[in-house]
């Protein structure tokens, strides 16, 4: 297995006997760039999903960076140990060998000053347990603060010589508004000063209009294209692409332009929630809903009903409803690994051709030669 060789540092020390590989996320971004395609970053809150990316990802031979936020950490059951476990014991058991895919630390969020400590520690915990990507996120703070913890936390990437994405412009913090978009200037400022403090970013995570989770009532998706290539363009001096984040809802036809405008890695993370709970969605992968935010559900998909119907009267009891019911991804995590065979084989069946209709919306299929190339893998 000649990507052994290719393998990062903390990937061998972690998994000294890996048989799949487990790559640096920074090549699947360069070789995006160099052949207008996009990475699809698959957000996966339980198991059940990941097998059936994993098997469209080995199919069609394209790359898939798995990750997981710091707030999934905290209502999901994984540990970031745990998470980068279950992809690697998944790819390996499916028998992939040929296809690289990364585990990125999505979301490294750091509200204020005083949590860069604490997503420090968490940075270090994600590199021991083998992730290849990382995206540090101070976008909640003022222009400068957020500069300040991304260069100090964005340093032990750096060091490391993994994949770094930085954020500027909270995502999807004023739904419907222009107000609070990133501006071409304000990025250039940004990825500037983190170049002269020693910090080269691939990718930078923007407000275009974007939000994370479903589209409620009359809110439809509102990617800005034009205003991404004008901040794609105001930071090509230091070959710094942009990272898509909020892609659940958007249509395949608009999916398919990402790579004109500078996109070359894209976050989809509801839409496997809504295969798992077996969410009927509309063309674009949004949930169907009800006035009050509930969800429509088809009993020939997903979970059983028996277990769904559970969990939504514990979201009613508990106050988690809409967006929040991705909590129920922890509480109810053993009955989830615990449905029956053909349950999980139908959510695995849905996974599997929806991430194919993923990947050749992003141009990605057939890219894992070209990312063994780049890696100097025979």
């Amino acid at each position: 297995m000649g990507f052994k060789n290719a393998l990062p540092k903390n990937v061998k020390a972690r998994f000294p006997d890996i048989n799949t590989p487990l790559v640096n996320g920074k090549a699947l971004i360069k070789v995006a760039k160099q052949n207008e395609a996009v990475i699809i970053a698959t957000n996966c809150r339980c198991r059940l999903p990941v097998e059936g990316i994993a098997k469209a990802s080995l199919a069609t031979g394209a790359p898939v960076m798995y990750e997981i936020a710091r707030s999934e950490l905290e209502y999901s059951e994984f540990t970031p140990a745990t998470f980068v476990e279950h992809i690697v014991t998944v790819n390996e058991t499916i028998g992939n060998t040929s296809v690289p895919f990364a585990v990125h630390a999505d979301h490294l969020t750091v509200k204020n000053p005083g949590e860069v400590e604490v997503v420090r520690a968490l940075i270090q915990e994600e590199l021991q347990a083998g992730f290849t990507s990382f995206a540090i996120d101070a976008s909640h703070m003022e222009n400068d603060l957020n500069l300040s913890a991304t260069t100090e936390l964005g340093r032990l990437v750096e060091e490391a010589g993994l994949c770094l994405e930085v954020e500027l412009g909270e995502i999807g913090a004023r739904e419907g508004s222009a107000e609070g978009f990133t501006r071409p200037d304000e990025a250039a400022w940004f990825i500037g000063e983190l170049v002269r403090a020693g910090i080269h970013p691939d990718l930078l995570a923007i407000n275009n209009g974007s939000i994370h989770g479903t589209y409620f009532g009359t809110a439809k998706e509102g990617i800005q294209l034009d205003l991404t290539r004008t901040v794609w363009e105001a930071i090509q001096t230091w070959d710094v692409d942009i990272a898509q984040h909020g892609i659940t809802g958007t249509p395949l036809g608009k999916i398919r332009q990402f790579v004109k405008f500078g996109i070359r890695k894209g976050n989809v993370g509801t839409f496997w929630q809504n295969i798992t709970f077996g969410i009927a969605m509309d063309e674009n992968g949004n949930a169907l809903t009800t006035p009050e935010k509930g969800y429509i559900t088809r009993s020939y998909r997903g979970i059983p009903d028996s277990l769904w119907e559970e969990i939504w009267r514990w979201a009613v009891e508990t106050g988690n409803t809409g967006g929040n019911i991705k909590k129920a991804n922890k509480v109810f995590a053993e009955a989830l690994n615990s449905i029956d065979r053909a349950y999980k084989d139908r959510i695995t069946s849905q996974a599997y051709e929806e991430a194919i209709r993923l990947f050749e919306a992003a141009n990605s299929i057939y890219l894992a030669p070209k990312v063994m190339k780049y890696l100097k893998i025979s």
